[in-house]
């Protein structure tokens, strides 16, 4: 497993094996999810973000995320979404 995110692996299990999936959840939660589109781990079922520039892996979402976990730009093309970035600034008031 790779202990440095790459925006190709999973960052929990390390694996390479993603489909597109759609939670209705995450997208009521997390506005930038609703705007996006999330691949899950085939793997372990951990969630990203894709990137809306290079279809990388953008983030990982989960139920508890925190804004200290979510990544400000893509580390494949470094792309900055502005969804992403506007959700990081109104949860940490």
């Amino acid at each position: 497993m790779s202990s440095e995110f790459d925006g190709k692996h999973c960052i929990q299990c390390g694996g390479e094996s993603f489909r597109l999936v759609n939670d209705e959840w995450m997208k009521r939660t997390f506005r930038f999810v609703e705007k996006g589109q999330l691949k899950m781990c085939d793997g372990c079922g951990a969630k990203y973000l894709v990137c809306g520039q290079c279809g990388s892996l953008f983030t990982r979402v989960h139920p508890a995320l925190e804004t200290w976990e979510v990544n400000q730009k893509c580390v494949v093309c470094s792309y900055e979404d502005p969804e992403v970035k506007a959700w990081d600034g109104v949860s940490a008031r």
